[in-house]
């Protein structure tokens, strides 16, 4: 489902005025009411020194009246008149006011729209006077010095340092121990293998308890690394982002850091108006706008809010941010607005000195484009009206106290959740932690909604066998073939990632021992443009049981620095590279390898060559991954040359290219014979038989439909007699 554009690109005019008092009042004048959104919320307090206001009235600003006048009247009461940076933001829809210098804490401010303004249409906007105070005390340099309590919010003990321990190989399919990887590297074993759909794994292991360095990782389906980087302290939340980028969160910096398809450095992102961007939830827009959170703490007389409260408790809120393309925040939700302390379930003490009521961990844009939010020491997930920062709805487990659905058929709905999203058919998905579960446990879980009636049916979950029960983190990410991979927090027995089917069935399994969590996992298509492979694929076409063939690869280095391939790595031996390592490749510049396929039986071979360029001084590893085909047949006999037989016998590329969901393939035969035509998926995995028959000399045409299969690449393989041709094809949904 597309989600629509709710803001767009902004066509942004600054300029730079001073803000003084005229006293005239013009036609017009209303209440705060006629707008469509204000920040910070009239009325509302402890709000930071730093921020910045935002002001829609729902229909598009005249520019000449916002940019050519002093249409604002900014006051504090101890700073006194402020000056500050008009920008017109989100086509013209959105006036954006930032402060040259901040406000004192904890006083009031006063903001007055003193000039007549129109809409682009000459409607007269109507008048505007209201106040906000700024906080007594800024403490969020708080979240820096305590990065574990706001992470994991759970009662584990982290205290005492353990390192994982050595272990003895016990994989069939892939241990780091059969690996030339750097000291510390997380110890990840794949325990299954069972067709799982196509894509890397990213994925980010840290130790208990922080801080201590960890790699940033991308391996393919059997665990082996791709790319790797070594971070000098806990790194989270490593993924790709629907522009393509990737991003991570720094936990000694504490940002987000956007990296480009080379993996190099090209952005950070930071919460604005003073707050310090938190680890859980990085989101890029196609649009290029970001959607950011970070925990808000505050004073709070608790004596004044529950019996027994502490009068000088820190209490910790939530900050949403919207930043636009030129990181302007465009809009901004905070829950000292919207939520009450005591939302929070009854296993969060109240009473304490430090209360964090609402621990947000997940952002996801929604079908119509409001956010929903994960809320998870309230049980709850909210909906958020992202034009005016209002809540459309709360949904929530038995101990959320403001649940407005009915769970039909799981009655005790979830519990301290992660992850929450939203799938294309409409449902959503979340990891149910199960805190408050009795017994708890913990599982992925799918819910159909009918938010009219406010009713949510369980239409799908995944548990462990036997249970699982994971207190912190997760994750539950569904796939474009509608299998799903999940991230089982922490701390949780094996497995610690796994993609499971519809019907349960458990496709793949990573391991890492239970002081390396990882927030959560991911899966997508990624290649680095780094260095590439020239042919993409290398096909080996029929060659005798007991010969072989070499075939050239040219490698491209695409970046202005010198590269080295200083290793290569494939599972099967029938496929040996020929090469005096390193190859040394200058800047933009080209060098070639070769790769012989000697097959030891009669059987199609699918293997991948990594080309990797490992760095050990820097703890990197970045490489590029070429498939490899290889066909052998003992019946096979070579054609001499000039024999024109052979060449008679054709296999067209398959049209349209890319294709969804059908697509035509064409072949030829010069001669009577038996035919077969098979479609496999990147793995090697046969997903179709298109034919299997013996066929008179002539043109055919075939059509495959790929209506049930994921998007990805598909090879397909054409036999008759002694003649063998394989070509690639992309299934683009």
């Amino acid at each position: 489902m597309k989600i629509p554009d709710i803001f767009f690109s902004a066509s942004t005019a600054i300029l730079l005025i001073t803000l003084f008092c005229i006293t005239t009042t013009f036609p017009g004048q209303a209440t705060i009411s006629a707008y469509e959104y204000i920040s910070p919320v009239p009325g509302s307090s402890m709000n930071m020194p730093g921020t910045s206001l935002i002001i829609r009235y729902g229909k598009e600003f005249n520019p000449g009246d916002v940019l050519n006048k002093n249409i604002l009247k900014v006051t504090g009461e101890k700073s006194g008149t402020h000056k500050g940076e008009i920008k017109l933001a989100e086509n013209n829809n959105t006036i954006l006011f930032i402060p040259q210098n901040p406000f004192e804490e904890g006083e009031n401010v006063s903001v007055k729209l003193q000039m007549p303004v129109h809409t682009t249409d000459n409607e007269l906007i109507p008048g505007l006077n209201f106040s906000f105070r700024i906080t007594e005390m800024n403490l969020n340099n708080l979240t820096r010095n305590n990065p574990a309590k706001y992470l994991f919010s759970t009662e584990q003990d982290i205290k005492s340092k353990t390192y994982y321990p050595a272990r003895e190989k016990n994989s069939p399919y892939y241990s780091v121990m059969d690996d030339t990887l750097p000291p510390g590297f997380p110890p990840i074993e794949v325990d299954s293998i069972n067709n799982p759909s196509d894509g890397y794994i990213f994925l980010t292991p840290f130790i208990i308890p922080l801080p201590e360095p960890t790699y940033l990782t991308i391996t393919d389906n059997y665990g082996v690394p791709v790319f790797y980087r070594r971070m000098p302290y806990s790194d989270y939340d490593f993924k790709k982002q629907p522009t393509g980028v990737l991003t991570y969160y720094e936990g000694s910096r504490f940002k987000f850091f956007v990296l480009d398809s080379s993996y190099q450095l090209i952005d950070s992102l930071d919460m604005q108006n003073g707050y310090v961007a938190d680890a859980h939830e990085l989101l890029i827009l196609e649009n290029n706008h970001s959607l950011l959170m970070c925990y808000d703490n505050q004073r709070v007389a608790m004596d004044t809010v529950v019996p027994g409260g502490n009068p000088n408790a820190i209490v910790t809120g939530l900050v949403i941010q919207e930043l636009d393309e030129n990181k302007n925040v465009v809009f901004q939700w905070r829950s000292w607005d919207h939520f009450q302390i005591t939302d929070a379930t009854f296993a969060t003490n109240l009473t304490d000195s430090l209360i964090d009521y609402v621990h947000g961990n997940a952002i996801e844009v929604d079908y119509d484009g409001n956010l929903l939010v994960s809320c998870r020491h309230m049980d709850e997930v909210t909906k958020i009206d992202r034009q005016t920062g209002n809540i459309i709805w709360r949904l929530g487990g038995i101990y959320c106290r403001n649940n407005q659905y009915t769970f039909i058929n799981d009655p005790a709905g979830f519990s301290h959740q992660h992850d929450i999203r939203r799938l294309p058919d409409g449902n959503i998905t979340l990891f149910d932690n199960g805190n408050l579960h009795v017994p708890p446990f913990s599982r992925a879980v799918e819910y159909q909604l009918d938010e009219e009636n406010k009713l949510a049916f369980m239409v799908w979950e995944f548990k462990n066998n036997p249970e699982t029960y994971t207190p912190a983190m997760g994750s539950v990410r569904r796939m474009s073939n509608h299998n799903t991979l999940i991230g089982w927090g922490w701390p949780s027995d094996p497995p610690s990632i796994c993609e499971v089917t519809p019907e349960g069935t458990i496709t793949q399994f990573f391991s890492l021992p239970p002081n390396l969590p990882n927030y959560r996992a991911f899966k997508f298509p990624w290649q680095t443009n780094l260095f590439t492979g020239n042919p993409d694929t290398l096909y080996f076409n029929y060659v005798h049981v007991g010969d072989s063939l070499e075939l050239s690869l040219e490698i491209k280095n695409n970046s202005d620095q010198q590269i080295e391939i200083n290793d290569t790595y494939n599972r099967d031996s029938v496929y040996k590279v020929r090469a005096a390592l390193p190859v040394v490749i200058p800047p933009f510049g080209t060098a070639e390898i070769s790769v012989i396929f000697k097959p030891i039986k009669a059987q199609d071979y699918f293997d991948v060559l990594h080309l990797r360029w490992d760095k050990e001084s820097e703890y990197e590893r970045i490489a590029q991954v070429v498939p490899l085909i290889g066909s052998a047949d003992p019946d096979y006999t070579s054609v001499e040359p000039g024999n024109q037989t052979i060449s008679d016998y054709y296999l067209s590329q398959n049209y349209p290219n890319p294709f969804n969901p059908g697509t035509i393939i064409s072949y030829q035969l010069p001669a009577s014979s038996m035919v077969t035509l098979i479609v496999y998926d990147i793995l090697g995995k046969e997903v179709a038989t298109l034919v299997n028959k013996y066929k008179q000399a002539g043109k055919y045409n075939v059509e495959f439909n790929g209506v049930s299969l994921p998007s990805g690449v598909y090879f397909y393989i054409f036999r008759t007699g002694s003649f063998v041709e394989t070509k690639k094809m992309i299934l683009l949904k």
